[in-house]
C-alpha cells in the first residue's frame, strides 16, 4: 500500500484515508496499536485499527466483541487491566488469540469473585505475560538448596515433596499444589499461608542469596493478592515450574505474550515469585 499522509501529536493521530482525516485520540483503546502502526508506515494496519470492533471481533474469531465501549468475552464484560493485555496482543501483531481466549476461560473457571478481582491487581504491575495455555507467567524466590524460605506443617500438600518444617522443594518441571482452603484469601493478611509467587523485582528481592525461579499457574488458582508489597506478590493453590533465571536486572520480559510451551520447550518468558509456604 502506498504511502499515506498523517499526523502524531502528544493528544492524538490523524491518517487522511481516501480524502478524508481520521482521528483517534490518545484515551482511546485502539489508539496505541494506531499510532504504532503509523509510525512503522503500516497504513493497511492503521487502517484496519480505526475500525476497533471489527478488529477485535476478527482476532477473536467471534469470540470478543465491544458493546457500548467495553469488549465482551460472550456475555462477560472483562476487567480494564484484561482489555489492555488484548490490546497489546493486537500492537504486537499476534496472529491468534487463542492463548488470550484460554486465559480468559481460565480465570473465569476461579471459583472466587475477589480472587479474580485482586488478580487484576497484580497483573496490572507491568505486563505478566500469557503462554499458550493461558497461564500466566510469574516469578519466585527460593533458598540456594531449592527449599521453601518458609513453611507451614497445616498446610495440606497435594503435590510436591515436603520436609518436617513445612518447607516445599522447588525443583525445574516440578508442580507445586496445596489444598485451596490452606491458602489465605484475605488480602489484609501480608506474610501468610499459602504458595506465593510474585513479580520479577518482589521475587528477585525475596531469593537474595538464593534462587530465582520462573513460574506459571492457571488464573483458576490465584486466590488473593495482599496488599502490601504494591500488589506485587499473589497467593495461589497451584504453580509449575518453568525455569531457574539469573538474579541479574536484565533477566525480566517484558513482552505481552510468550510461547513458554508451543512446542515443548520454553521459548521466552516474564515476571514474579515469592514464598511463605513453597
Amino acid at each position: 500500500m502506498e504511502n499515506m499522509p498523517y499526523i502524531i501529536n502528544g493528544t492524538s493521530a490523524t491518517l487522511i484515508y481516501e480524502g478524508k482525516p481520521y482521528t483517534l485520540s490518545a484515551n482511546q483503546s485502539n489508539f496505541a496499536p494506531f499510532k504504532k502502526a503509523l509510525l512503522n508506515e503500516d497504513f493497511e494496519a492503521a487502517i484496519d485499527y480505526l475500525d476497533i470492533k471489527t478488529s477485535i471481533k476478527e482476532f477473536s474469531d467471534g469470540e470478543l466483541s465491544i458493546k457500548d465501549g467495553a469488549v465482551y468475552y460472550y456475555a462477560e464484560r472483562l476487567h480494564g487491566t484484561v482489555v489492555d493485555k488484548l490490546l497489546e496482543l493486537l500492537e504486537s501483531g499476534m496472529s491468534t488469540s487463542a492463548p488470550f481466549i484460554k486465559f480468559i476461560k481460565n480465570l473465569l473457571d476461579n471459583p472466587s469473585k475477589s480472587s479474580v478481582d485482586e488478580l487484576y491487581d497484580f497483573l496490572s504491575y507491568k505486563s505478566l505475560p500469557i503462554d499458550d495455555e493461558g497461564y500466566v507467567i510469574a516469578y519466585k524466590g527460593v533458598a540456594a538448596d531449592g527449599w521453601s524460605k518458609s513453611g507451614n506443617t497445616q498446610t495440606t500438600v497435594l503435590q510436591g515433596e515436603v520436609n518436617e518444617r513445612g518447607q516445599i522443594m522447588n525443583r525445574v518441571g516440578d508442580t507445586i499444589e496445596v489444598m485451596r482452603r490452606c491458602v489465605d484469601d484475605d488480602r489484609n493478611n501480608q506474610c501468610s499461608h499459602g504458595l506465593h509467587v510474585g513479580s520479577f523485582d518482589y521475587a528477585k528481592n525475596w531469593a537474595g542469596g538464593g534462587k530465582l525461579l520462573m513460574v506459571r499457574f492457571n488464573p483458576a488458582d490465584a486466590v488473593s493478592v495482599p496488599q502490601d508489597a504494591a500488589c506485587q506478590k499473589l497467593r495461589v493453590a497451584m504453580y509449575e515450574i518453568v525455569e531457574e533465571v539469573e538474579i541479574q536486572d536484565d533477566a525480566e520480559i517484558t513482552k505481552p505474550y510468550y510461547g513458554v510451551y508451543s512446542d515443548g520447550n520454553t521459548t521466552e518468558h516474564d515476571d514474579g515469585g515469592e514464598g511463605r509456604i513453597g
